[in-house]
């Protein structure tokens, strides 16, 4: 097996089938407060599973031996300049704090050189998601949609122009 990482207890493989059943158990309160909203009447190992299938580069992380989180890309088709970004985290994620920020931005660097712009929609009371997507860089142009009484906010994550 290949590990993209593996270094204090933390390890970050290319997802497989079944990785989205054993983080679904564990995914923080807020996560699961996010794709209730988003995904209504859906159990959450069945969309855990659904997006690694969707999805063109799906990782997934652990801390020791407990699944931490899953993240990923989808593009509609394979040289897509855009790409949805998305992570779910464990409470695992909890105990790796400065360590998966610095990973996270390494990843969302690597994702940004096959994909010029990453985009997604976050629940606006999901405030540690907010803050972590404008510490990665992230910006929020006030665009938003409505799911149920919920205001999910539109972000992106763009490649420097002078890089393309």
């Amino acid at each position: 097996m290949t590990f993209l990482y593996c270094k204090n207890k933390i390890l970050v493989r290319p997802a497989r089938a079944g990785d989205g059943k054993q983080l679904a158990p564990l995914l923080r309160a807020e996560d699961l407060r996010e794709l209730a909203a988003s995904h209504s009447g859906r159990a959450p190992a069945e969309l855990l599973e659904d997006f690694i299938h969707s999805s063109r580069l799906c990782f997934f992380l652990s801390h020791g031996k407990e699944p931490a989180a899953l993240f990923g890309v989808s593009t509609p088709c394979w040289l897509a300049r855009r790409a949805c970004v998305w992570l779910v985290t464990g409470r695992g994620i909890l105990k790796m704090r400065v360590s998966f920020m610095r990973l996270a931005r390494r990843i969302t660097a690597d994702f940004l050189s096959v994909y010029p712009e990453l985009y997604n929609f976050t629940d606006e009371r999901y405030v540690s998601a907010v803050r972590f997507i404008r510490r990665l860089g992230g910006q929020f142009d006030g665009s938003s949609v409505m799911y149920g009484n919920v205001r999910f906010l539109y972000f992106t994550f763009r490649r420097n122009r002078w890089e393309e």
